[in-house]
């Protein structure tokens, strides 16, 4: 009998390891959204959104993205109207996800959060508010528009942006960070697994950008009382810790800063500000591990299965030295977000968590143990870091040097901090998924009866984990078309200036010029999109409308 068993765990082990490595497979195709963005570099914006619309459109699970990614891909086109169309029905989706639906949530458990109607990230809503009112602000400059209506438009953005960041350093009590409880098998495998730092210094708290953008916006208008809130709540974001957070260096706080300074003293408002999104954020993917137990051990074994390209393998063990490194966070995260993995020899690592007699107990009582027994797939989602390119930005006026841009936003940390900070939860919630179907399994096995009650208990649980393998993939859905980064900068124009020169120099040695017409001496705002990632021959020029004050 114990060889019958012996041989069954070890036949049981071996069709789901192979059943594993077909179906992991299947997630190496790009996104749709992936591929949108590359039409859409190259200016072919017919064929990036009939990829949206094909991946996206008329899906209640994915309309959230479709609405995103069509929203960015008319404003790269300049149809702002449109831009806003799509983008205003993002917002109300967003909005009702507080509204979560239980079938759906009922579906999830036994699937994978891939499977779940997409609600979009936390950094999301500030991002659609800000395309919005610069959409607007861009509308208001076309002629015969009605200024004063699009200007105020563009002005509710910000005051519902700023509601929202209100309540968002409400929720995570600004930089102090809020603890969350959790349910008992949650806080058995976050005892299990542990992470080498908190969740808390990694979490979105406030937004440092749209609030300084919301002042120029106010200060542009006019309404300087309104314009020297947003801008010393800016300065403070940026001084106590969203510069370093977000490793922007020391110019946007001293800038805030200047413009609160300028704005209390009343002095004149004839600055010129160039806001420039730069290439594009980078690309979520799926990471695959493979769960097992050590009884004898009483221990955990985690192994990582590295999928993909040479580089998508170095970047798969980088992210696992993440996840379960003990060096210091912030060293390690420099290095992956600019892709320094240096020359990584990539080897069998396997990460053995012992759990000792008491832990190892109270996840035997809670059927974590027995979830195991087979061995489970657990896939979280990893980003693809991008070598940081950008030499310099510099902006010239009658071929003259005037100023530099400079980071005051990553949206290239954003995406990769909310990936870490989830990585361990998307591991706790895919393990609970398992157990949840294990025990489902052996309800139903024991209904029946049968001479060889092991046999089908263990092909239940052996069902389940092969269905897992199926359905349990990260979710790797995300609004592909942001910028890795945003530079701004303030200057007042020489005299008679009627076109600007925006160059960028990547550290290839490439430059990337984009021109930018002048068209009136009140022009105030410009939004330049520049991708990084085509060749010179390609590069079309993205330049929003220029705006201008009544």
């Amino acid at each position: 009998m114990r060889f019958q068993n012996t041989f069954f765990q070890l036949f049981f082990k071996l069709l789901f390891l192979v059943s594993f490595l077909i179906l992991a497979g299947c997630n190496l195709t790009p996104s749709a959204n992936k591929l949108a963005i590359e039409y859409a570099e190259q200016g072919d914006f017919i064929t990036a959104q009939k990829h949206i619309d094909n991946a996206y459109k008329g899906s209640s699970r994915d309309e959230l993205l479709y609405y995103l990614e069509s929203g960015m891909l008319s404003h790269l086109q300049q149809d702002y109207m449109q831009s806003n169309q799509f983008l205003e029905n993002a917002k109300s989706i967003i909005e009702a996800a507080y509204t979560v639906s239980i079938s759906d949530e009922l579906f999830s458990a036994f699937t994978g959060a891939s499977y779940k109607k997409y609600t979009g990230k936390v950094y999301h809503r500030p991002m659609i508010h800000t395309i919005m009112a610069l959409n607007y602000a861009a509308l208001a400059s076309k002629p015969a528009a009605n200024s004063t209506a699009l200007y105020d438009s563009a002005l509710t953005e910000m005051r519902q942006l700023d509601l929202y960041l209100e309540q968002l350093k409400r929720n995570t009590g600004g930089y102090g960070g809020n603890q969350t409880s959790l349910g008992n098998v949650e806080k058995i495998l976050k005892a299990i697994f542990g992470q080498p730092f908190l969740k808390e210094d990694l979490e979105y708290k406030d937004d440092a950008f749209a609030q300084y953008l919301s002042g120029i916006l106010y200060e542009q208008q006019g309404e300087l009382d309104s314009a020297r809130i947003q801008y010393e709540r800016a300065a403070k974001a940026y001084k106590n810790g969203f510069s370093k957070q977000y490793q922007l260096g020391g110019h946007a706080q001293k800038q805030a800063q200047k413009d609160l300074t300028r704005v209390v003293a009343e002095q004149p408002t004839d600055y010129f500000t160039l806001v420039q999104s730069l290439g594009v954020s980078p690309q979520r993917k799926e990471f695959n591990l493979y769960l097992s137990v050590d009884e004898s051990a009483q221990a955990i074994v985690i192994t990582p299965i590295y999928l993909g390209t040479r580089e998508e393998r170095q970047a798969q063990f980088a992210w696992f030295n993440l996840m379960f490194s003990d060096t210091s966070l912030f060293d390690l995260i420099q290095n992956y977000a600019t892709g320094d993995f240096g020359d990584v020899i990539l080897g069998s690592v396997t990460k053995r968590l012992p759990l000792g007699e008491s832990l190892w107990q109270k996840a035997v009582n809670e059927g974590i143990i027995d979830a195991l027994k087979y061995g489970s797939r657990i896939s979280v989602t990893y980003l693809q870091p991008h070598k940081n390119n950008i030499e310099q930005v510099t902006l010239f006026a009658n071929g003259q040097k005037i100023t530099e841009l400079h980071p005051f936003y990553s949206v290239n940390l954003l995406t990769l901090y909310d990936a870490l900070s989830n990585a361990n939860m998307e591991i706790y919630t895919a393990i609970s998924r398992e157990i949840l179907k294990a025990v489902t399994a052996n309800k139903a096995i024991n209904q029946f009866a049968s001479p060889q009650p092991t046999l089908l208990a263990g092909l239940a649980q052996l069902t389940a984990s092969v269905t897992n393998a199926v359905t349990a993939s990260a979710d790797i859905r995300q609004w592909q078309s942001l910028p890795a980064e945003i530079r701004v900068a303030r200057v007042k124009l020489p005299q008679h200036t009627r076109e600007l020169t925006l160059q960028t120099t990547l550290r290839s040695g490439r430059v990337i010029n984009q021109n930018i017409q002048i068209n009136s001496k009140t022009q105030t705002i410009s939004h330049v999109r520049t991708f990084t990632g085509i060749t010179a021959a390609a590069t079309p020029n993205y330049l929003s409308s220029l705006t201008n004050m009544d």
